[in-house]
């Protein structure tokens, strides 16, 4: 590209980038600002759910207050409790007042129709008496902290359930039956209710002059499940998955299963386990912004294709001779980064040419550091197979001319793939960086190691006989067997095996001892891994 061209895209990067943070900043600040709004309604909507619900709430427990009021329910559970379950005619006695119990209570449940069954219970849940509803027997949840409950506020309810029959949501509300001047109890009248009551409640409504359609359902809030929905809503929120979580409760986008895109929250109810979904269409909520946006880009677009036009014009008109900066850029090019200019103009050619001597020269330091990276491998911070390989060459070098002698390791991290289908991938590569850490550990100066590949690495040990090198490599086994890896609080254990390869006279190149230590690795795994291996010779 031509300095004539850059100037142009400056130009045009000058203008745009200005223009399109601006516009992104005004964007963002006005979807806060929406997002808040809308925040702000859906709460005070749900506060005035909370409200009604409450309300809701509080005549079904005075309907309770009223039935237990009864003389009836008081006197029959007395002389049930009173008389001992121990003999024929006393259980005739406990028969005679569950049936004006169950009498009373089915006359009471044809009157109230919104109650599915209610019940006399023991304190421990179990059903003395109910209603002569269907599904009598039909099972329900009791709830584990009624005490607590009716200590708090003289009155229980349980989790939300479904009916098995019709999948209506159904609520049991409760309270205890007090039978003497202790306020002490040993039965409960409850009422298992639908909560199909509350739909009008739910229904979509418009709020204010956006005429945005909202929808709302239910939510038990330690489970995320929703129990209610308004009506026309189930279909659109249904799918969408609401984990017990905590950024739920802040205004999030949520994508159902028809595909549509709802902007949503779950406004949790302060005096019940229950919480408010609200969601609403997104294209509807932030209309305005999305018209804002696009009309931001627009402008942005023009202005910015009118400024590079007045920099090409520009452009054209200040180009001088820079033949010399061009044929130094085209040595860079080629590779050539001992180039340094002339500097003989002081003026913005001559601070350009400054600036291109100072880059090559740090392009120079920055190729010798890659020259660095180049050797290393990246994941385990050791010699890479290039880099050992070529000491090892230098190594064997060394021992034709003084006759030093060394021995190789070639170490190899048993059922290794079973660690990576175990833990997972990053599991292995947590493994292998801290076997790098164990070689570290337990090799001197003089020795290398490096990853020969895989899971395989290589350790040079530097003027080391044959009981020195078996040594080193039991030292390098037991740390690395006696070693917890651990991986997110995955502690993983693994093992090594070893073969040790030594120079020797008749080798005419370091991949004879090479070759004699895998040799020795493969007799080690034959042998049962986890084990060092000395090979001798070729032959042995």
């Amino acid at each position: 590209m031509s300095i004539r061209n850059r100037i142009f895209v400056f130009a045009v990067l000058v203008t745009a980038i200005p223009s399109l943070s601006m516009g992104l900043l005004l964007q963002n600040m006005l979807q806060t600002t929406l997002e808040e709004k809308v925040e702000q309604r859906f709460v005070d909507s749900a506060q005035i759910m909370e409200r009604e619900i409450c309300l809701w709430l509080k005549k079904r427990v005075y309907d309770l207050t009223v039935f237990s009021n009864a003389s009836i329910v008081s006197e029959a559970a007395t002389a049930y409790l009173k008389i001992p379950e121990e003999s024929a005619d006393d259980s005739k006695n406990r028969l005679q007042n569950i049936k004006i119990l169950e009498t009373y209570l089915s006359t009471l449940q044809h009157q109230f129709k919104d109650y599915v069954r209610i019940f006399v219970l023991s304190r421990t849940g179990s059903v003395i008496a109910a209603s002569q509803s269907s599904g009598r027997d039909r099972p329900f949840p009791f709830p584990d902290d009624y005490i607590e409950q009716i200590s708090d506020r003289q009155w229980f309810k349980g989790n939300v359930y479904i009916d098995p029959r019709d999948k209506s949501p159904l609520l049991l509300i409760g309270l205890p039956l007090f039978l003497d001047q202790f306020y002490e109890y040993e039965t409960l009248l409850a009422i298992e209710v639908r909560l199909t009551g509350l739909l009008p409640l739910l229904d979509s409504a418009k709020f204010g002059d956006a005429g945005n359609w909202t929808y709302e359902s239910l939510v038990d809030v330690r489970t995320g499940r929703q129990f209610l929905y308004g009506r026309g809503t189930k279909k659109v929120l249904n799918e969408i998955n609401l984990s017990p979580s905590g950024d739920r409760q802040m205004l999030r986008e949520y994508t159902n299963g028809l595909g549509e895109r709802l902007m949503g929250l779950v406004v949790p109810f302060r005096e019940l386990e229950w919480g408010l979904f609200i969601a609403e269409n997104y294209e509807k909520a932030f209309s305005g912004m999305i018209h804002a946006r696009h009309r931001n880009i627009i402008i942005i677009c023009c202005f910015s294709v009118l400024m590079g036009i007045v920099a090409y014009l520009l452009t054209r008109q200040i180009m001088v001779p820079l033949s010399a900066l061009t044929r130094g850029a085209e040595r860079v090019a080629e590779g050539d980064l001992d180039v340094r200019l002339p500097v003989r103009r002081n003026d913005e050619i001559g601070f350009a040419t400054t600036v291109f001597n100072d880059m090559v020269a740090k392009l120079k330091l920055s190729q010798t550091k890659l020259e660095q990276l180049a050797t290393t491998d990246s994941l385990t911070g050791l010699n890479n197979r290039k880099q050992v390989m070529s000491i090892l060459h230098d190594h064997y070098a060394y021992y034709r001319r003084y006759a030093t002698a060394f021995s190789v390791l070639m170490l190899d991290v048993d059922h290794f793939k079973v660690v990576n289908d175990t833990y997972g991938h990053q599991a292995g590569d947590t493994v292998l960086k801290q076997v790098a850490e164990i070689f570290n550990e337990n090799l001197r100066n003089v020795d290398s190691a490096g990853r020969y590949g895989g899971e395989e690495f290589l350790v040079i040990l530097a003027e080391s006989g044959v009981d020195e090198s078996i040594q080193a490599a039991e030292r390098i086994r037991k740390a690395v067997a006696s070693h917890i890896f651990t991986h997110e609080e995955q502690k993983i254990r693994v093992h090594i095996s070893v073969g040790i390869g030594r120079i020797q006279k008749q080798d005419r190149d370091e991949q004879k001892v090479v070759s004699r230590a895998d040799m020795a690795l493969y007799r080690a795994k034959d042998e049962g891994r986890n084990r060092v291996v000395y090979q001798a010779d070729d032959d042995q």
